[in-house]
């Protein structure tokens, strides 16, 4: 049996996880073999992300992590995985995301990406020029990984303002967007989950060249994010902050209240249906 491949773990992200889990691995006295049948993954899927050769899922992770009996050694490799092929400008925001208690997102032209189904978010993608369709993947798997902040014991309390013109609007096909607007009336069952919605008759001008997050931690801002076409960034300056929060204030003063907010999404469910 040939000698197994030398690792770098330098190389990559994926290269510093591979070895890392080759690593535990052979602690744990199990073969790649082993280690499939535990994970219910194939060896060569095995082989291939411990050679660095193919970036893990979380879910892979999670199941090593079990199989391995480790208490979250091998996730600590999962956000700089994730953010493979991210730009640089927007490697600042995850961590901020997954620091607050609060979020604000106030979105003119999509569905938040916190909110987005799998099938939305890669319609999404898919419309950008130049990516790949493992590009896409990539990109997909990224936006489901944020969301996890949703699972935590206690989630951080999340306002979606939307425009209404949000619910007219296809993205992918049909079909797509209403299982779009089906998933936000049912994320609005949670209580740390909020929407309002900015009726065309409201005339708000306030955020409409495009989305911003805002991040709060004990109720106080940390953070934003704004994006544009072609990049977004970071704003952490307390003067541009403040200046964002009163923008951000405008829109929720001329949006509906929650209750009218969901009705409205549930009638133009049931026109599309």
């Amino acid at each position: 049996m040939p000698a197994p491949k030398k690792l770098d773990p330098t190389a990559s992200p994926a290269a510093r996880f591979g070895a890392a889990l080759r690593k535990y691995r052979i602690d744990a006295q199990l073969t790649q073999v082993q280690l499939a049948e535990r994970t219910g993954y194939s060896k060569s899927r095995i082989g291939n992300v411990e050679r660095g050769d193919e970036n893990p899922t979380r879910q892979l992770i999670e199941v090593c992590e079990k199989a391995l009996g480790l208490e979250g050694t091998l996730l600590t490799h999962w956000p700089a995985i994730c953010s493979r092929g991210t730009p640089e400008w927007y490697r600042q925001w995850p961590p901020v995301e997954r620091a607050a208690d609060q979020i604000i997102s106030v979105a003119p032209l999509i569905v938040p990406g916190l909110v987005q189904t799998e099938e939305y978010a890669r319609a999404i993608f898919a419309g950008r020029p130049h990516l790949t369709p493992q590009k896409i993947e990539e990109a997909v798997q990224a936006r489901m990984e944020r969301q996890s902040i949703f699972t935590r014991p206690m989630p951080p309390q999340y306002l979606a303002v939307i425009d209404e013109g949000i619910l007219y609007r296809p993205i992918g096909d049909s079909s797509v967007t209403l299982r779009q607007l089906e998933h936000l009336i049912a994320m609005a069952e949670n209580a740390w989950f909020s929407l309002q919605l900015i009726p065309y008759e409201a005339v708000c001008t306030a955020v409409l060249a495009g989305p911003v997050v805002l991040a709060q931690e004990n109720g106080a801002p940390i953070a934003a994010y704004v994006e544009s076409a072609l990049h977004g960034r970071v704003v952490d300056k307390p003067d541009e902050i403040k200046r964002l929060v009163a923008r951000l204030e405008c829109v929720r003063k001329a949006a509906l209240p929650e209750y009218l907010s969901v009705q409205r999404i549930k009638e133009r469910v049931t026109a599309w249906t």
